[in-house]
């Protein structure tokens, strides 16, 4: 029964546009997610906890404050829905496309893409690499919509605290590969220079 309830879950409009609302802020709150699939609160909540039960999100109590971000499984599912919108309908709505590598509007395509060696460094550098891709997939959705400055620093300025977050695990090891490390100074160094653009 839990598989049939998954795959019904995400055959439906509401929980589809969440699981995206949230890959979209990255963390954010039932209640935003619940204007942004235009639902109620309560639906919003039941989904929620339904993609917690599918271990697709998570909360997180920050002071008083509830948090819902998503999981690696979760980030597998938006990939998946994604690749599946692509397949539908030959591409992502505006506002879902990811900055096409090589691309000169695509801060990293300058990238040599060399992966770390050692289990802690990729999982850290993956890390990196979905804040960094969800960075410019935000920013590039501002511009496109021609948002203002004050809208770019309040959707980018959270992204420093998960930056921090990064930081604070590679001081947790003695030895980051050197990749890694500049992978994340990059990072924030892209997130600096489009919140003060």
């Amino acid at each position: 029964m839990a598989k049939e309830y998954a795959e019904q879950l995400f055959l439906q409009e509401k929980p589809t546009l969440a699981l995206l609302a949230i890959w979209s802020f990255q963390k954010t709150y039932a209640s935003v997610i619940t204007k942004e699939i235009n639902s109620t609160f309560a639906h919003t909540t039941k989904i929620l906890s339904k993609m917690e039960e599918h271990g697709l999100v998570k909360f997180t109590m920050e002071g008083r404050v509830k948090y819902v971000e998503l999981t690696d499984s979760g980030f597998k599912v938006v990939e998946a829905l994604k690749n599946l919108i692509i397949a539908l309908e030959g591409e992502l709505p505006e506002g879902m496309e990811q900055a096409e590598a090589g691309t000169n509007d695509d801060p990293r395509s300058n990238r040599n893409d060399v992966l770390p060696d050692k289990k802690q460094d990729q999982d850290i550098y993956e890390k990196i690499k979905r804040l960094n891709d969800t960075i410019v997939s935000i920013y590039n959705e501002l511009v496109t919509s021609g948002a203002d400055t004050e809208t770019v620093i309040r959707r980018l300025g959270p992204f420093k605290r998960d930056l921090k977050k990064i930081e604070n695990t590679m001081r947790e090891y003695q030895d980051i590969e050197d990749v890694t490390l500049e992978y994340f100074i990059e990072t924030k160094d892209l997130l600096e220079s489009l919140i003060n653009h």
